[in-house]
């Protein structure tokens, strides 16, 4: 009887474990951001704290959330520290609606201001006149899909793609021999849905290619 209970709670246990896996990435990141909105209401941040104070036990609660919750999912089990970018834009977006009115009460228009232009200049993506993002880039790739696209790092050696939906200025640079050159790229940002994730997904679409 005892060796039946022990293999039915291993059973049950196995079982839950793999439900829980099985979550998907919109409802653990729902539980990320209610961590995050419940763990900067506790710290009682003041208004009157330095930006970096603020930032810091933002991050601090971000990254909590994240190890709490990240095997929940497959998209985020393999994520890492290296992701954490990307996770807290996810965790953020979120939160604007579960918390919106707690959360950008810490930081004042000015601050957010600053922290968004930080967050792009550490990325290397700097405005564009022609109302776009530009960044510079080594042309890794490109493939011909049903919707073509190229594969570029930048200077960070982060990968970036970039769709291919109309003709642009400097498409002709687009060929096998220059693969490994370096160019700035102009994009703007559109959203697809993606059928994998059951949701729009925000994605780069070149709009402008120049050399180096």
């Amino acid at each position: 009887m005892i060796k039946k209970i022990t293999l039915l709670t291993l059973v049950i246990l196995f079982g839950v474990n793999g439900y829980a896996q099985k979550k998907s990435k919109e409802e653990v990141v729902e539980l990320m951001a209610e961590d995050t909105c419940e763990c900067i209401a506790k710290k009682k941040i003041k208004k009157s704290a330095t930006t970096e104070e603020k930032e810091m036990a933002l991050g601090l609660c971000l990254l909590q959330s994240f190890n709490a919750h990240k095997n929940k999912s497959k998209y985020y089990k393999s994520k890492t520290l290296d992701d954490m970018e990307e996770i807290g834009e996810d965790i953020g977006i979120a939160m604007v609606g579960i918390c919106a009115e707690d959360f950008l009460s810490i930081f004042s228009s000015e601050e957010l201001v600053d922290i968004i232009n930080e967050d792009d200049e550490d990325l290397g993506f700097n405005a564009s006149n022609d109302s776009g993002l530009t960044i510079e880039i080594e042309l890794i790739a490109m493939n011909n899909d049903a919707i073509s696209y190229i594969e570029a790092k930048d200077d960070f050696d982060k990968t970036h793609i970039f769709l291919i939906t109309d003709e642009f200025e400097g498409y002709e640079l687009l060929k096998k021999s220059n693969f490994g050159k370096f160019y700035t790229v102009t994009f703007k940002e559109e959203e697809f849905f993606d059928l994998s994730e059951k949701q729009y997904i925000t994605k780069k679409v070149i709009t402008k290619l120049e050399a180096l």
